[in-house]
């Protein structure tokens, strides 16, 4: 409650200021851009995130089993995030969390969760069109900020980029997602 608040605070304090320093006499108003917004935002949340590591709970729970699927990954992920990380998270610009995290939490679970392996969980997110380990964390991560921000995940958009990014890349994306295709029926 008492980070809230000073995050709260914090914010308010940041939009008087921009509100003051665009306020003058004789001077044109000027819009926020979304980029100016974005760089606020993240101060605030690492400020809050200084805030969390003072009180040791910037840290996640560890992993104890293997997800089997997507959902399962999701469901685990939030049993291992405590309430202030999840605070921190959503206030992250959408996919800052994921690029924030990616090679320490993200690393350890791509390790732990057996995504470099024949794993059950790593053919379940190979056959939904997620070629690779890095992608399999990236969507994992971007999916459940935007799940605790009560957003839509997008996942079709999330797999199309990365699908076009390798494309882009010369792997044969197209002939790899027929053979899943007819794997399936």
């Amino acid at each position: 409650m008492k980070l809230m608040l000073r995050q709260i605070i914090g914010f308010l304090f940041t939009l008087l200021l921009i509100w003051s320093c665009n306020s003058g006499n004789n001077q044109e108003k000027k819009e926020i851009t979304e980029a100016q917004v974005n760089s606020l935002q993240r101060i605030e949340c690492d400020n809050m995130l200084i805030e969390l590591s003072k009180v040791e709970a910037d840290t996640f729970g560890e992993v104890k089993s293997i997800p089997s699927d997507f959902e399962g990954c999701l469901r685990q992920l939030d049993s291992l995030t405590s309430n202030e990380m999840k605070e921190w998270i959503k206030c992250l610009p959408d996919g800052e969390f994921s690029r924030y995290v990616h090679h320490g939490f993200g690393m350890y679970l791509r390790n732990n969760w057996g995504l470099w392996g024949d794993t059950k969980l790593a053919k379940n997110l190979y056959e939904m069109g997620i070629l690779h380990p890095d992608d399999m964390t990236g969507i994992i991560l971007d999916s459940y900020q935007r799940r605790i921000k009560g957003e839509d995940i997008r996942l079709q958009e999330q797999l199309k980029y990365f699908q076009d990014y390798w494309r882009k890349n010369g792997m044969p994306v197209d002939s790899i997602l027929q053979k899943l295709n007819k794997q399936e029926k």
